[in-house]
């Protein structure tokens, strides 16, 4: 089976390379809605052209509303397996050698916004698909591929065609990275207030501010202070040799602010958080008000340097996910309030209802009130399971590589499919700089990939 469908991927993977070339330059990020278009042009754009394209090779498919698109590899079976992926992309931003919505090849890599998430993996899932239907290998139960158009705008998607459909029992994305994912830490984000009273005094904090998206580290952090000369600011820096401060003259006010180095939220001790440096920063100087004592307070509850909740109470770990990781990640100080909003990864022995109420005691011992929280517990497949151990079977059979299931904080497309796994595309190693500029994916990968898939349809489907 293997050396069939390693033959017909080699020999057909030019059209593998111009099926993705055309998905790439589509620019599926996504737009306002549309009537059969919710997520706006772009990504109804993609679906239809990937619907197209498996129609071409004479597969069975569906749009379901412009949400996500189906393809069958032979519907008249019972679908005991989903493979799921998206054609959503983040935008370009700046920064890209080539152009980003061209396909691109350099020195064995493909370049182009979308080739590594998710565009690539999804055309490799087709042609394995492709691969299994022209080699005639033998299939009992049918494999259904669900094509995606908001997964990096919260799954809405996923979570329409999941009211409507029922999910195969086993589901896997190749949206992350090998060997698997069957463990993904809870998630909650938040929003907080607390009165920092008004900048009456001589010298005082005016306001305060940092951070874009929840889901980050900060990397820069301001803040308008009065009333204290420029060599009092700089040597109140130097407890603080892992940031950088830069301060400006605003007619009598000073202008403060903090670099620190940003980082994805599920990986806070990559970063170094510029809101908390920056908070403890202003809590050791001297005010003639209340504005200093509120940041003294509120750098207390989110120490600086401290990315598992210690401060607050809510740390906690365990040995199959690790520890909780907790970041500040915008800040927002005017009129008299502080207005903050986290984010936090919770290991698998907790839950959500229970992390709510950590948190709100937590604030509350600081005086500081948790106004809103949301987010899904943590998900846990058993790695003893048929199906984890027959993909990780796949992975070392065709790799030489003795992978184990892994445990990651950040969230992937099948966090709240029940049994789902997160199986490819990267390998480990591989630097694709996915959502940054010159995202890229190895053209082997891009080929092994296929080979892997197609192995695991056929052995989990026959």
């Amino acid at each position: 089976m293997q050396i069939k469908c390693r033959k017909f991927i080699e020999d057909h993977f030019s059209e593998m390379v111009r099926d993705l070339s055309a998905l790439v330059s589509v620019r599926s990020v996504k737009g306002e809605p549309q009537d059969g278009m919710p997520f706006g042009e772009g990504p109804a754009k993609a679906l239809d052209m990937m619907l197209a394209i498996a129609r071409k090779y004479g597969f069975h498919t569906e749009n379901h509303e412009g949400y996500v698109g189906t393809i069958d590899l032979n519907p008249e079976l019972p679908t005991t397996l989903g493979i799921l992926c998206h054609l959503d992309v983040v935008p370009e931003g700046t920064g890209w050698k080539t152009p980003p919505y061209s396909l691109m090849m350099s020195n064995g890599k493909m370049f182009g916004r979308g080739v590594i998430d998710n565009k690539g993996p999804a055309v490799a899932v087709l042609y394995a698909m492709r691969a299994i239907r022209e080699c005639k290998i033998p299939i009992t139960q049918n494999v259904r591929f669900i094509v995606g158009t908001d997964e990096e705008n919260g799954s809405s998607d996923l979570a329409y065609y999941k009211a409507k459909e029922a999910l195969p029992p086993r589901v896997f994305t190749p949206d992350a990275e090998y060997p698997l994912i069957n463990i993904e830490k809870g998630m909650i984000r938040g929003e907080f207030a607390t009165n920092a009273g008004y900048a009456v005094g001589e010298r005082s904090i005016l306001s305060a501010w940092g951070g874009t998206v929840i889901n980050a580290v900060p990397e820069l952090a301001h803040a308008i202070v009065r009333g204290f000369t420029p060599s009092v600011l700089r040597a109140a820096t130097a407890r603080f040799k892992e940031l950088s401060f830069e301060f400006k003259q605003e007619g009598e006010n000073i202008k403060v602010t903090a670099k620190g180095k940003g980082a994805h939220a599920s990986t806070p001790d990559r970063g170094v958080n510029a809101i908390t440096g920056l908070c403890a920063y202003l809590a050791s100087l001297e005010t003639d008000d209340e504005t200093g004592y509120s940041f003294k307070r509120l750098s207390e509850a989110y120490a600086h340097g401290d990315t598992e909740g210690r401060s607050l109470g809510v740390a906690q770990a365990d040995e199959e996910s690790g520890a909780l990781t907790t970041v500040f990640s915008i800040l927002d100080y005017s009129e008299g309030v502080i207005h903050g909003k986290f984010d936090c990864r919770f290991p698998v022995c907790e839950n959500l209802a229970g992390i709510k109420e950590k948190f709100a005691r937590g604030f509350d011992s600081y005086g500081i009130k948790l106004i809103d929280v949301h987010g899904v517990e943590a998900h846990k497949v058993d790695e003893n399971s048929d199906f984890v151990q027959t993909l990780l079977g796949i992975y070392r059979e065709l790799t030489g590589s003795k992978g184990r299931p892994i445990a990651v904080g950040g969230g992937t497309y099948v966090h709240e499919v029940e049994g789902g796994v997160a199986f490819g595309a990267e390998f480990p190693g591989e630097v694709n700089n996915m959502h940054g500029a010159n995202e890229s994916f190895s053209v082997n990968n891009f080929r092994k990939n296929a080979v892997i898939f197609a192995e695991a349809i056929a052995r989990l489907c026959k």
